[in-house]
């Protein structure tokens, strides 16, 4: 419940400050990127690169050159994680595909190359990993309502902040690019994951602008 509360406070926090944005620029641009992603992960049993899709809006330039991107990705790969997932003081063992949801906001300088631009991007995200959680007991027993509609969602969550450097390079409005990260999932879920589970990724991906 606090991830999905996270995200929905940021989403209106993204929407906002865009709004603001459009007020007082008129000059707005948006990116498209799309590629695939590797995360190093000794808790997987299968290690297979996925896929990314994204977008982010583009703020303004400045006279420095630089600007902001806040927006965000979804990554998936059918890698397959396997550790023991703790739960209420229980370990569980997991057996998961990787699905990412990735909100954040990207401080990029960009450098004129004759004809030409690059780019290098640091990022600093809110990643969450989820994972298949059909054998893992929910913390509250569902309810039946006979007057209602109950569900229950078989997925477990883990978070961490993601610090990201990257760089871009540009054709016009096309681009390609490279960047490397870092999840501390350990930070906040000590008692969830096992030690080693803190990630490292390199992702690749075609970028369009708008």
């Amino acid at each position: 419940m606090k991830t999905i509360a996270f995200y929905i406070f940021t989403l209106i926090s993204i929407q906002v400050a865009a709004q603001a944005t459009e007020i007082n620029n008129e000059d707005k641009r948006s990116l498209i990127e799309a590629g695939s992603f590797f995360n190093f992960s000794p808790m997987k049993a299968k290690q297979i690169p996925g896929f990314y899709v994204g977008y982010w809006y583009r703020y303004p330039i400045d006279e420095s050159k630089t600007h902001l991107e806040i927006g965000g990705n979804f990554n998936y790969s059918t890698s397959l994680y396997s550790f023991n997932y703790g739960k209420n003081g229980t370990l569980y063992p997991m057996q998961s595909k990787e699905t990412i949801v990735n909100l954040g906001i990207r401080m990029v300088k960009e450098y004129p190359v004759k004809n030409n631009k690059i780019e290098w991007v640091s990022e600093l995200s809110f990643h969450t990993l989820f994972l298949n959680g059909k054998d893992i007991p929910d913390s509250e027993p569902v309810k039946n309502d006979n007057d209602g509609i109950s569900f229950n969602v078989d997925a477990e969550s883990v978070s961490s902040l993601k610090f990201g450097q990257g760089i871009r390079f540009w054709k016009n409005n096309l681009g390609i690019g490279i960047q490397f990260s870092y999840m501390p999932y350990r930070l906040w879920y000590k008692t969830v994951v096992p030690k080693g589970f803190n990630t490292f990724s390199i992702e690749t991906g075609l970028n369009f602008k708008f």
